[in-house]
């Protein structure tokens, strides 16, 4: 099956999983020094170093922000918020460690809060949040240092909290990852958003940070349509808004060891640990791409990599419980699903097939269950696809 739209209700809500009209006005940006790879590196200008290169990259929580809100009303209590803080840190660090970057990571937050509904001590909870990963990460050996940042009141413009931060890095030329070496004959190992690394304190549901505009009104019940007018825009239509049959106290189907609630607000799972592990296992010239499986879900890769490289994804990760409870919960097709969700497999290393065992043997040792999902084989043309193995059958993403 081949269909270029399958986030139609993701669409609907005033989101995009693709973002065609974002990457439409920054098609004729400079590509930097690696055009090809995960994020955009340029040259250090701050010290002149033609060995060097300074990689900038800002991202967020998004929408999730507004769902730890419903959280916090309903009794879930004030732990959403370092939460909230770990997934604005994650989609940063996790995007520049996919081109090789381990630090030392620079790092700005900004908060938009409306201030009639957001106290001062959910902005300590989160602001305590990154500074609690940035000390984990650095006895880790990945140094993060928080630099400042802005927490500005702008309830006209915002009517929950918007998390986001900036992060700042340097690295050297020769230790970057590119994934435009991806080429035909690689095969691609996929890591599990799921399950407790050994880094966790806790089992993670695997949600990450995108697709949460769709997971939590899919998920969750009409009582909360009324009772939380302002977590969602009020242009979307009545029937997309909080269609589900759950509260965030229930259990979730297929893994009662976790609430609907803490599924979809478990944060997001930093691979870095596993990739600076992968690194030490793997020469960096056979580590051909990293991909952050984020917006997108697993038709990410397809932005990246040789013209008319086609990513055979035959073999994906088995469908975690939480992903399996948002497919019943529309009827959604899983040609939609696998293109909005990450489906439980949020990072992939694209290599040469002989060092794939040593990929899976690292992933074990860090608690992360992996295995080869699929192949890069051609397309016979320029155009670039993936095409994802699901129970419906085979679909196609370019």
């Amino acid at each position: 099956m081949t269909d270029e739209r399958h986030d139609e209700r993701y669409q609907q809500r005033g989101v995009s999983a693709g973002k065609s009209e974002v990457h439409a006005a920054i098609d004729h940006q400079d590509g930097g020094l690696f055009p090809g790879a995960f994020c955009k590196i340029v040259p250090d200008l701050l010290t002149g170093s033609t060995e060097h290169a300074l990689v900038i990259h800002a991202d967020g929580a998004g929408t999730k922000s507004a769902l730890a809100y419903l959280g916090w009303k309903e009794g879930m209590g004030e732990s959403v918020w370092p939460g909230i803080a770990q997934d604005s840190l994650v989609m940063n660090l996790d995007d520049l460690a996919c081109v090789g970057c381990l630090g030392p990571f620079l790092i700005s937050n900004t908060i938009g809060r409306n201030a009639k509904r957001i106290p001062g001590a959910t902005i300590a909870g989160i602001v305590n949040g990154y500074q609690a990963l940035c000390e984990k990460l650095t006895q880790l050996g990945i140094p993060c240092v928080m630099t400042g940042g802005e927490t500005a009141d702008v309830g006209d413009l915002v009517r929950t909290l918007i998390v986001d931060s900036t992060i700042t890095a340097r690295l050297r030329v020769d230790e970057v990852i590119d994934a435009a070496r991806m080429a035909p004959g690689d095969v691609i190992v996929g890591f599990s958003s799921t399950g407790q690394a050994t880094w966790e304190d806790v089992p993670n549901a695997g949600m990450g940070s995108n697709g949460l505009t769709s997971a939590r009104h899919e998920l969750l019940g009409a009582d909360y349509r009324a009772k939380y007018p302002e977590t969602y825009a009020p242009e979307v239509p009545s029937e997309l808004v909080y269609c589900g049959k759950f509260g965030v106290h229930d259990k979730l189907p297929g893994d009662s060891s976790f609430t609907v609630g803490q599924a979809i607000l478990s944060p997001t799972r930093t691979y870095l640990p596993l990739i600076r592990a992968l690194l030490e296992a793997i020469p960096r010239e056979h580590v051909h791409g990293l991909v952050h499986c984020s917006g997108g879900g697993q038709s990410k890769i397809v932005k990246f990599g040789q013209p008319g490289n086609k990513y055979v994804k035959s073999s994906p990760l088995p469908v975690p419980p939480l992903f399996a409870a948002l497919k019943e919960a529309t009827g959604q097709s899983w040609a939609e699903c696998y293109s909005v969700y990450n489906m439980g497999c949020r990072l992939e290393a694209v290599l040469p097939a002989q060092y794939a065992q040593a990929a899976i043997d690292v992933a074990a040792k860090c608690g992360i269950h992996a295995q080869i999902v699929g192949r890069v084989e051609s397309t016979g043309s320029d155009a670039r696809e993936v095409v994802v193995t699901t129970p419906d059958g085979d679909v196609t993403y370019r």
